[in-house]
This record gives C-alpha cells, structure tokens and sequence, in this order.
C-alpha cells in the first residue's frame, strides 16, 4: 500500500516586539497547536538601511569608486547582520510559543525581510508568501514604528490592499 503524500499548507506569520505581534503569534498556535500538515514561517521586517548606507557621493577615480562601493556593501553587510541580531530574540520567543502548543520545530522556519524601501514592505511580506508558498498571511495589526513614521500607514492595510489569491489572518 503506497501513503499518499500529504499537502502541507504553508501560513507566513509577520512578527516583531509588538503586543499584536505576540497576539499574532497566540492566535496562529491555539488555532494548528496540535496539528499536522502545517509549516509557519516566521517573517521579521527589518527597518530599512539608513539614507547614509543607500549611496555615496561618487568619486572621479574609478579605483576609488570600487574602494568606496565595496566599503558601502560592507557597511551594508554588517547592519543588516546587526538588525537580524537585534530580531533574534523575538524570533526565539515566537518560535518557543509555538513549540509549547504543538508545532514541531521541523514545521517552523525563520527569515527576515530585507531592507527595502517603506512602502514596499506589504509587496515584501507577499512576495514571501508566495515564494514560500504559504496561502495564508498573519500578521499583527499594529505597525512597526519605523514604518510608520516613514511610510504613515499600517502594513496589514496594504497587504489587504494587495492580497490577491491568499487568505489574511489579521490580529489586534
């Protein structure tokens, strides 16, 4: 007898420091706490990078244009190494709530975005989903306070507003 190979279905759940994050997070673990045939995958927006580490003024020689391009990638490199740092914790915590009520560590994945312009964040957040191939979106109604100082709005409106073809669990 040949097990037919069960569906897993995927939900990408959006976390940060937030009260509705964590909220977020309680609901999605009462709801598939127990249960098989679920992976979550936890999605922790970064901020964006700084104005100062997006370009640099240039430089008349081509040798030193590399010198300065390859010092900003550095730059770079070594924030965004830092703000996933900083987001490590929050994704421990997320990942120990969802381990108390059941989910299986095989079934649960981390990953940050990456820094992009404010307003992209919601594309960011789908475009996740639907490389992970997760139907289903949660998220905290709350905004990060980089996003919405920057962008003023609130991310889970704009996923709505974008949300063609996946399902959006939305938590206060």
């Amino acid at each position: 007898m040949i097990a037919a190979k069960r569906k897993i279905e995927g939900l990408l759940l959006v976390v940060d420091e937030s009260l509705t994050s964590k909220n977020a997070i309680q609901y999605v673990g009462r709801l598939l706490g127990g249960r098989r045939g679920f992976e979550i995958h936890l999605l922790y927006l970064l901020p964006p990078l700084p104005p100062a580490l997006l370009e640099f003024g240039g430089a008349e020689d081509p040798r030193r244009e590399e010198e300065l391009d390859a010092e900003l990638r550095r730059d770079q490199k070594k924030w965004i190494e830092s703000a996933q740092s900083s987001a490590e914790p929050v994704l421990d915590e997320a990942t120990r709530s969802l381990r108390r009520v059941g989910i299986a560590d095989r079934n649960i994945h981390r990953g940050f975005s990456y820094p992009t312009e404010p307003r992209d964040a919601a594309h960011a957040i789908l475009e996740e989903a639907r490389a992970k191939k997760c139907c289903t979106v949660a998220i905290g109604h709350k905004t990060p306070s980089w996003f919405r100082k920057i962008a003023s709005g609130d991310i889970a409106e704009r996923v709505l507003q974008h949300a063609s073809g996946i399902s959006l669990w939305i938590v206060q």
